[in-house]
């Protein structure tokens, strides 16, 4: 509707100043971004709620974290993010390649969007280890963090925070990776600091069960909660 009213201030005005007219392009785009977001992560959550177990292989996490955080630093070092990396030589996985990328892009996403304090840079702190046979990924910042209370909500869909400017399914997407993956995600305190600590564990390759096993129950797109 929003897109629509200024397609139509467009079409209605001609003459508008070139200031006025800049205005109301701007909005579009905006618009037209937070639209395609949202779509792109819709789209996600069915491709993860139908893929097949054929599209899993091991792969090495220590490289898809890395090739995130790059990304990361790229896109936003404009806005002065500190990140902070630490990452074993290798860890191996059996995921999904597409999954797991925008598991990792939103995880990284949220954190400087929403992981520091007023005129404040974004910092983050990612950390990879090995632990009792799962990946432990941390990816920690120096927002203001999230209540208790709230934190179990943060991975419903459509659930934003405000003055977010996502589309309320970035950590959605984190959670149902997570699930197809047959690990967990939590959210809670930096340990001895301030800002929030999301943790993501995963199964690392076992000889004992070399084939993923796909959840029984994959219905991220149609759930009622």
């Amino acid at each position: 509707m929003s897109m629509q009213t200024d397609l139509d201030v467009l079409a209605a005005h001609p003459d508008l100043s070139p200031g006025e007219r800049a205005e109301v392009v701007s909005d579009l785009r905006s618009d037209h971004a937070r639209l395609l977001e949202l779509l792109g992560a819709l789209r996600m959550l069915a491709l993860g709620d139908l893929v097949e177990v054929s599209a899993f292989a091991p792969l090495d996490l220590c490289e898809l974290v890395d090739a995130a955080a790059t990304e990361a630093a790229r896109r936003d070092g404009g806005a002065g993010l500190v990140l902070d990396v630490d990452l074993p030589a290798e860890l191996r996985i059996f995921g999904w390649d597409s999954g797991l990328k925008i598991m990792l892009a939103n995880l990284l996403r949220n954190a400087v969007v929403h992981g520091h304090l007023p005129g404040e840079p974004p910092r983050v702190t990612v950390r990879l280890r090995a632990q009792g046979g799962f990946a432990l990924l941390t990816v920690d910042d120096e927002g203001p963090g999230v209540p208790p209370a709230e934190r179990e909500a943060v991975f419903g869909r459509f659930h934003r925070r405000p003055g977010s400017p996502g589309s309320g399914l970035g950590l959605t997407l984190v959670a149902q990776q997570a699930a197809l993956h047959r690990g967990t995600v939590t959210l809670g305190e930096v340990p001895g600091g301030t800002g929030a600590r999301i943790e993501v564990r995963l199964p690392l390759v076992s000889e004992d069960e070399p084939t993923v096993r796909l959840p029984a129950r994959r219905d991220w797109i149609s759930r009622g909660d």
